[in-house]
């Protein structure tokens, strides 16, 4: 216990996910309730049709939720980060699958302690709704992404939205300048954005070819500019994102 405790006294959630709007004794008492998790990448943390029973924090890695079709398809309809929040379901069974895009850590909590722990703390209740609300603006931006019909907008688009979330490599770098790993294959991204994996290898080679992007390696993107990979994808301005996670990185 002494471990996992010192682990959540250096938890960026702490600071920045659920357990940021409660004190330390009521941080201590939702701790006696939730089980760490370590899972390595591409693992079912819940399938389609599994009994939504627990809550989860996701504290380190990337979680991509995925949805099977009639056909036997598979899309990948959202992406969750640290310090995001999964499990909200009025069905008493998930519509969608979790799995792991990374190596991820998360903080289970079973579904009915931590009702009632809601009960007693709405400070936390209402965390959580802003939480859902956040994603729900999320769900927006990426249902406008994919109703771009430019394959380049879209790609541009999603490296945009992972340049907004995925920790970053450049905070003593200027504001406009990001440097990320890509948690993805060309052939994930293909299947994400609706597009073939030839089509998405040669939009990230012309982003490069136009110095929107630079690639020192297949996974390793630097944005020498994000207000102008914004312009490429049509999508406001994300700069303040941009200071406010570099700001998170330093502390």
């Amino acid at each position: 216990m002494h471990g996992i405790r010192a682990r959540c006294e250096t938890c960026q959630a702490r600071c920045d996910g659920i357990c940021a709007a409660l004190d330390i004794e009521a941080r201590a008492d939702l701790l006696r309730l939730s089980r760490r998790k370590t899972v390595p990448p591409h693992y079912a943390i819940f399938r389609d049709g599994d009994l939504a029973d627990k809550y989860y924090n996701i504290t380190s890695g990337i979680v991509k939720l995925v949805k099977t079709l009639a056909d036997g398809h598979q899309h990948i309809v959202g992406l969750l980060y640290p310090t995001d929040f999964m499990g909200q379901s009025l069905n008493k069974h998930h519509t969608y699958a979790a799995e792991s895009a990374t190596e991820v850590e998360l903080c289970a909590y079973p579904r009915a302690p931590f009702e009632h722990f809601l009960q007693n703390h709405p400070e936390l209740e209402r965390q959580i709704f802003h939480a859902t609300i956040r994603e729900l603006d999320l769900c927006r931006d990426w249902t406008l992404l994919l109703g771009r019909k430019c394959s380049y907008e879209r790609v541009a688009g999603f490296l945009l939205m992972m340049a907004r979330r995925a920790p970053s490599k450049s905070w003593d770098k200027p504001k406009n300048y990001v440097h990320f790993e890509l948690p993805f294959t060309r052939a994930e991204m293909a299947d994400y954005l609706g597009l073939t994996l030839e089509t998405v290898s040669r939009q990230f080679s012309q982003l490069k070819k136009k110095e929107v992007i630079a690639l020192p390696s297949s996974r390793d993107i630097i944005i020498p500019d994000i207000e102008l990979l914004s312009v490429v994808a049509q999508i406001e301005s994300c700069s303040q994102d941009i200071d406010d996670r570099q700001s998170r990185a330093v502390a």
